[in-house]
C-alpha cells in the first residue's frame, strides 16, 4: 500500500545565532513537520485549510501562511487534529526540531545535509513499512539539486532496510492546500520551541509524533543519533 507524505519547515538554516531572528539574525530552532496520508486522502487536509480561508473571507488563491495566523486560529487548527485522528486513524502528524546552537561544524557548513538527516530521522522508519511513498516537500525551500540530493539520500537509506519505492516531487505551497496544512503544523511546533508560544502546541502534542535533535557536541552527536 502506498502513502503520500507532505513535508514543510519552519525556522531557518542560517547560523547568525547571536542576533535577533528576523532582525539580522537566524532562528534558534529549525522544525520539519510532515503529514502522512494514504494515497488520495488529501480532501481531509484540504477541508481544514479551506475552513481557515472561509472564516477570514479570504480567497484561497491568496495564500495564507502560518506566520499570519492568530493564536486563536492556531488553537482551532490544533483542536482539529484530535478530530481528524479520531475519524482517520491512518493519518499521522509528525515533526522533528533541532536546537541549532548545538549543531556541529560539519552540518553548519552543509545545512542541506542537516535537512536531509532530519528528514531521515523523521521519516525513514515509517517509509520502510510501505511499498511506495510519494514525498512532497514545499518547492520554495527546495532547489532542484537539493531535491535530487534528498531523493538519492533517502532512497539509499531505504534500500538498506526495505524494498520501498520513493518518489520525491516538490510542489508550490500556493497551489497545494495539503502543504499549507503542514506549514501550519510546522509553525505551531517551531513557535513552541522558538518563542515558548505553547498554547496551540499543548493542544496538538497528544496527536503528534515528535522528535527533538538537540545535538550534544561533547559526545559527538551520539545522543542525536540515538533519538533517530
Amino acid at each position: 500500500m502506498g502513502v503520500t507524505i507532505y513535508l514543510d519547515e519552519s525556522g531557518c538554516l542560517g547560523w547568525k545565532l547571536t542576533e535577533p531572528h528576523l532582525h539580522g539574525g537566524s532562528s534558534q530552532y529549525f522544525t520539519l513537520a510532515a503529514t502522512v496520508i494514504p494515497d488520495g486522502r488529501e480532501p481531509v487536509l484540504n477541508r481544514v485549510v479551506r475552513g481557515l480561508y472561509k472564516k477570514r473571507g479570504r480567497a484561497a488563491k491568496n495564500e495564507l501562511k502560518s506566520i499570519a495566523l492568530s493564536s486563536g486560529e492556531r488553537e482551532r487548527f490544533a483542536l482539529g487534529l484530535r478530530e481528524m485522528r479520531m475519524k482517520h486513524q491512518d493519518i499521522r502528524f509528525m515533526a522533528i526540531t533541532v536546537q541549532k546552537k548545538n549543531v556541529n561544524g560539519a552540518f553548519r557548513r552543509n545545512p542541506n545535509g542537516l535537512y536531509n538527516y532530519m528528514s531521515k530521522c523523521l521519516l525513514l522508519d515509517l517509509m520502510c513499512k510501505h511499498e511506495s511513498v510519494c514525498l512532497i516537500p514545499d518547492k520554495r525551500s527546495m532547489k532542484v539539486e537539493f531535491t535530487h540530493g534528498l531523493q538519492q539520500y533517502l532512497s539509499t537509506e531505504l534500500a538498506s532496510i526495505s524494498d520501498t519505492t520513493l518518489q520525491t516531487t516538490p510542489w508550490e505551497s500556493k497551489d497545494c492546500l495539503s502543504l499549507q496544512f503542514v506549514d501550519v503544523l510546522a509553525g505551531i511546533v517551531w513557535a513552541h520551541h522558538e518563542h515558548g508560544n505553547g498554547s496551540a502546541y499543548r493542544l496538538a502534542a497528544p496527536y503528534l509524533a515528535e522528535k527533538r535533535l538537540f545535538f550534544d557536541n561533547t559526545v559527538k552527536n551520539k545522543q542525536a543519533a540515538e533519538l533517530c
